[in-house]
């Protein structure tokens, strides 16, 4: 099972309206600088289905719950590095085990307080594939 300690990074997810995305680009992540770690940096891109209309983000959202799990048996996935941006830490938690929430909340696209970026899924597809260190390959190299 995977899980956030991120209120925000849980948000993208519940929010999501799936049956009209196709896929998405997110991030809630810490970079160590000077021995500490940054606030998290957050992005999300959506990518809507090629036969809808859209000229803004939010009109990808829908209301949602997050899912408040209890902390037992999660384990926080381990720091790494990444080239050109040095170690991250991202708040992803995983459990080997199924886990039964312990509460569910609902929420609005009026409780995300960040931008909602718009991208083809198709573009950012293939520079991931060339590159796949060059997050969000929303912009041509």
């Amino acid at each position: 099972m995977f899980a956030t300690s991120d209120a925000l990074w849980a948000l993208m997810y519940a929010l999501r309206e799936r049956s009209r995305v196709k896929r998405m680009v997110n991030a809630a992540l810490q970079v160590q600088q000077a021995g500490s770690w940054s606030e998290t940096r957050y992005f999300l891109s959506l990518a809507p289905h090629p036969d809808l209309t859209v000229t803004g983000g939010q009109e990808l959202l829908s209301t949602g719950f997050v899912y408040v799990l209890p902390p037992d048996g999660f384990e926080r996935m381990p720091d790494y590095d990444w080239p050109g941006l040095g170690r991250v830490r991202e708040p992803h938690l995983i459990s080997p085990q199924p886990v039964r929430p312990l509460l569910a909340v609902p929420v609005t696209p009026a409780d995300f307080p960040l931008p909602v970026r718009l991208h083809d899924a198709a573009t950012v597809d293939a520079r991931c594939a060339a590159d796949p260190w060059g997050f969000p390959w929303l912009e041509a190299p």
